[in-house]
């Protein structure tokens, strides 16, 4: 078979079967333990580097991790969010150039990092200190603490969730420079968000 399937990309394929076990979760009206698959995609996504850097690996290797990656990313923060708009009942046609506009922007966003950290890479070895743009892993994060907000307020979440997404995508592609935070603060927040819009429910 072609493809990798050792350790070092594990993490990487866990992160893509959570967003299609969420996805299908969300269109099932499972909500919630949708929202909390999307925050495990996200756990998945913040630790695949490090699994992948524990082991020598081949420059195709690493192409292959790096490709794939961001394929899973765009299921799991580009096409996922999507989905559970929709669930949430943005069903009208009017959200689709919404929806489309979310996902190009996301995929946008993943192939301009991967050209730019290439770049980076060979012109020096320190570790990046801003993006330029938001992360398209941020949506791990944002997108639950949204939900939780929302039913803690007794928001209607159909209401808020089209501009969520709007601005979202905008951060996705613009040329803002946001400084780098360890991404295991935002995903412990989403998590706890999680948790307790599960336990309130």
């Amino acid at each position: 078979m072609i493809g990798i399937y050792d350790y070092t990309v594990i993490l990487t394929y866990g992160n893509a079967i959570f967003s299609v076990v969420g996805m299908y979760l969300a269109l099932t009206q499972h909500l919630v333990e949708a929202i909390f698959c999307l925050v495990l995609s996200g756990i998945c996504d913040m630790f695949d580097g490090f699994v992948a850097n524990l082991k020598e690996r081949t420059k195709s290797e690493m192409n292959y991790g790096i490709q794939i990656d961001s394929l899973a990313d765009l299921i799991s923060f580009g096409v996922f969010p999507t989905v559970l708009g929709y669930a949430s009942g943005l069903t009208q046609g009017i959200y689709l150039p919404l929806f489309v506009f979310y996902i190009l922007a996301a995929l946008i966003r993943l192939a301009h990092y991967n050209v730019t950290e290439m770049e980076r890479k060979e012109q020096s070895s320190s570790c990046r200190e801003y993006y330029e743009g938001l992360p398209v892993t941020s949506s791990a994060a944002l997108i639950p603490l949204l939900f939780f907000i929302a039913g803690r307020l007794h928001i209607e979440i159909s209401l808020i969730y089209p501009a969520a997404l709007l601005i979202i995508g905008f951060l996705f592609i613009s040329k803002v420079k946001i400084k780098k935070v360890d991404p295991r603060k935002l995903i412990f927040g989403a998590f706890l968000g999680a948790v307790l819009a599960f336990i309130i429910r």
